[in-house]
């Protein structure tokens, strides 16, 4: 009852701001790459908009967590004391807070009616969907189920609004034969209206850098993002192309933009390791396309020895036994070495398993060496970022 309360306190609040202030408003929702995405598209549209635009920080994605970044709010209270202040304030800002002419917002879709609550109040002009997969399986029941609750994004645009869909997705490139609406497509493996080819990617000093050439329409560029992967940041930074284009950004601004590119916290965050070893760090969250494209990226990689420590992929439903036995065969394949923590990573058939963190971190410290790389990943619960701290240089 009193989360209802607060959920319709702050978006009456949130509300009241849209209307004042008249933000042009960029969502993005997806099954993976929603935070990158956000980022990207922050960085670029914050060349030409400055101060005037503004992004949903950290997890800010649900009903109370929206009209939090809505309203300016940085984060959301872990307690319930906490929530006295930002009652107060909400209005105050409502009323008060400078206007922006910019919003990029997150929009999380945990169980059926999530987006369909929060395109209720939030319209967009531009509406990105990153990936149709099974994050949350175990919520809506059907891949289907989440088809429908993702494209209903679509259904809030404004008239003159643009979709911004991902083509390499065979559910989403269904919905662009289907949505009569303006739309962008994006993609990696074959020809868009903005498209990658030539992608490398590499660590340098414990750097990440990925570099392409970026076929939009009549444009053609070269683009550096300080970010790991040949797929999912390449994504991210393609939707960030298209919202430039849309929002009259030259090459030059657009190319800037992505240089500034920051990395999310536990995203594939690359660290020195001990006895010069390299981590990548994605222990953020953890779902079969995710983790996927997570062992892609080792598998990339030069080095003297590849090791993955893999946890528990949760909520993914009825595919959780054979989705963990396949992402198990796979890591094998790329691994030299996998190390499995969690009882549904049993299912992994690791090369080792431990059943607490600090027998994971005894053993690695034991095994790393020169020139190794280390892949972190697993579901947020698992708390594998505290393997990473241990082991960093």
């Amino acid at each position: 009852m009193l989360s209802k309360l607060l959920q319709s306190y702050l978006r009456f609040w949130a509300v009241w701001y849209l209307k004042r202030a008249k933000p042009q408003i960029i969502a993005v929702t997806g099954s993976v790459g929603k935070t990158s995405t956000k980022e990207a598209i922050f960085s670029v549209l914050k060349i030409k908009f400055g101060n005037q635009i503004r992004k949903s920080e950290g997890n800010l994605n649900n009903e109370t967590g929206v009209p939090l970044a809505i309203l300016g709010f940085q984060k959301s209270p872990e307690i319930f004391w906490h929530w006295l202040p930002i009652i107060v304030l909400a209005k105050i800002k409502a009323i008060f807070a400078p206007k922006v002419k910019v919003l990029v917002l997150e929009l999380a879709a945990d169980k059926p009616g999530d987006i369909g609550y929060l395109t209720s109040f939030v319209k967009p002009n531009v509406a990105v969907i990153t990936s149709i997969g099974p994050a949350h399986l175990e919520a809506f029941g059907t891949i289907e189920e989440i088809v429908k609750e993702k494209s209903s994004l679509l259904l809030a645009l404004s008239e003159d609004g643009t979709a911004i869909l991902n083509i390499d997705d065979i559910k989403l490139k269904e919905i662009v034969e289907k949505h009569p609406g303006q739309i962008k497509t994006y993609a990696i493996f074959q020809n868009a209206d903005c498209f990658a080819k030539n992608i490398t990617t590499e660590i340098l000093n414990f750097r990440p850098l990925t570099k392409f050439q970026v076929v939009e329409n009549s444009h053609k560029f070269p683009v550096e993002v300080p970010s790991l992967g040949r797929v999912w940041n390449v994504y991210a930074a393609l939707v960030a192309i298209s919202c430039g284009i849309i929002f009259k950004l030259n090459p030059q601004e657009i190319r800037e933009g992505l240089k500034t590119l920051p990395t999310s916290s536990h995203r594939l965050q690359v660290f020195e390791g001990k006895k010069a070893s390299t981590i990548i760090d994605d222990s953020y969250n953890a779902n079969p396309v995710s983790m996927t494209a997570a062992l892609d990226i080792l598998k990339l990689l030069p080095a003297q020895r590849k090791i993955a420590v893999l946890g528990d992929m949760r909520e993914i439903g009825n595919i959780t036994d054979e989705s963990h036995k396949i992402i198990g065969q796979y890591a094998r394949e790329v691994a030299d070495e996998v190390i499995a923590l969690g009882q549904l990573a049993k299912k992994y058939q690791a090369h080792q398993y431990f059943d607490k963190k600090s027998q994971a971190i005894d053993y690695l410290l034991s095994k790393i060496g020169n020139g190794d790389i280390i892949l972190v990943k697993a579901s947020r619960a698992l708390e594998l970022e505290k393997i990473v701290e241990a082991i960093k240089k």
